[in-house]
């Protein structure tokens, strides 16, 4: 699972699988489905660091760690949450740009169900992590001489902490390599908890295999050479939770 600060947990694709009809809905309307699923994330994010920061009630321990929001995981529970608020976002934008009734009876419908998503993520808590590795920027990618033909090939990278966990794979980056090169790959910007990286690679965004078999040093660069690694696993999706963390309810007095 990916980390919720590497970006929003679900996609406009997830978001057309719940209503096949929301991109000519945003279309009609004018509205950026985009910017409404960051809208979603940045909202949602601002509960999770209230509830992150609350103290247990009285008679009970605090955290004896502070948690930060680094740590939390994209969970599922989470990420319909997110999904249904962004939809919501949408159809209620919608609705008073054009004041189309089934507008707002989408709206409605999504905001309600966001609120549904929203309790079924407290009762199952926070999924939170020791040790959170970021996701990786693409790779940059480069040629250098070599006895193989070209191709177009495609490549994504991860970081990886001291306990041997992997964050989120990076967007894949491609090159068209000429024959008689071979394709290099490098990284930037490693986290600081980060011991190396890994690489994966191949001739489909969606088909990358790994090509290392220990974590590979930042300031190294890797040399892929086609075929010579085959039938290597593919990303992941991240770190699953090491512990889950309740949401404290609180009831003001009064």
């Amino acid at each position: 699972m990916a980390l919720f600060v590497d970006g929003p947990a679900c996609t406009i694709d997830d978001l057309t699988d719940q209503d096949a009809g929301l991109l000519d809905v945003a279309l009609g309307t004018d509205i950026n489905v985009t910017t409404k699923l960051q809208l979603a994330a940045e909202e949602i994010q601002t509960d999770l660091q209230l509830w992150l920061n609350r103290l247990r009630p009285t008679g009970e321990p605090v955290w004896g760690t502070a948690l930060h929001i680094s740590q939390v995981v994209a969970t599922s529970s989470l990420k319909c949450w997110e999904t249904m608020h962004a939809l919501s976002l949408v159809y209620r934008d919608a609705y008073f740009s054009q004041l189309v009734d089934r507008y707002q009876a989408k709206w409605q419908e999504y905001a309600n169900l966001a609120r549904g998503a929203r309790e079924s993520f407290i009762a199952s808590g926070f999924g939170l992590v020791n040790d959170p590795v970021m996701q990786a920027a693409p790779p940059i990618l480069g040629t250098t001489p070599g006895p193989q033909s070209g191709g177009t090939y495609y490549a994504c990278v991860t970081w990886i902490n001291s306990g041997n966990q992997e964050g989120a794979p990076s967007a894949p980056a491609s090159l068209a390599v000429k024959d008689g090169h071979l394709m290099t790959v490098a990284v930037k910007n490693p986290p600081g908890n980060a011991v190396g990286f890994n690489v994966y690679v191949g001739t489909s965004p969606i088909a990358t295999e790994r090509q290392n078999d220990v974590a590979l040093p930042f300031n190294g660069t890797y040399l892929y050479v086609p075929g010579q690694i085959t039938g290597g696993p593919r990303p992941g999706n991240g770190q699953a939770p090491d512990f889950t963390r309740p949401i404290v309810r609180t009831t003001l007095r009064g």
